[in-house]
């Protein structure tokens, strides 16, 4: 009888019953542009990019230059995967699943930074593939950029979830 009952309960298993596992996505390359609101031909690109992924090798890093006193429309323009061919555009997909995946910027105290993020999944939280930036007086200091993966857990807060991504730029504000 126990090996009728066992024989029912593995056959009765399906496999597309199984819970659905959202795995974290490989970024090599994080590129972020500033257009300064003013200025519109004042156009900033900043990369990270990691090409053999977390340990191993140092990042390459770009520093963010940015205006004093003014304000940027500040853009995720690349998230990437370079280890395939041709590379994997992550960013369409973070687009895709906005309600699963949050931006998080962290400038350091002293770095006369703000970076406010404009755009909303359609729970209303924020991603933070879009945002302004605003300066203030000259400073330096870093800012991280955290991109979080919150598959059914999003809340608008950084907690819940995994890493994807967490990138530090060194910043100068001038």
């Amino acid at each position: 009888m126990a090996a009728m009952v066992a024989a029912i309960s593995i056959t009765g298993c399906k496999k597309d019953e199984l819970p659905e596992v959202d795995e974290e996505e490989l970024i090599t390359t994080l590129r972020i542009k500033f257009v300064n609101k003013a200025i519109s031909s004042d156009v900033r690109t900043f990369t990270y990019k990691d090409l053999d992924g977390p340990g191993g090798n140092a990042p390459t890093i770009d520093e963010i230059k940015l205006a004093a006193n003014a304000t940027y429309t500040m853009t995720v323009d690349a998230v990437l995967n370079e280890t395939v061919s041709p590379a994997q555009n992550i960013k369409t997909e973070i687009e895709a699943e906005a309600k699963d995946h949050l931006f998080v910027y962290k400038p350091t105290t002293g770095l006369n930074l703000t970076i406010t993020v404009t755009d909303k999944d359609s729970n209303n939280f924020p991603i933070g593939l879009e945002g302004n930036a605003n300066t203030g007086t000259a400073s330096t200091g870093k800012v991280q950029v955290i991109l979080r993966h919150q598959p059914n857990i999003k809340n608008g807060t950084e907690t819940p979830g995994s890493t994807d991504i967490d990138a530090t730029f060194n910043v100068v504000i001038q």
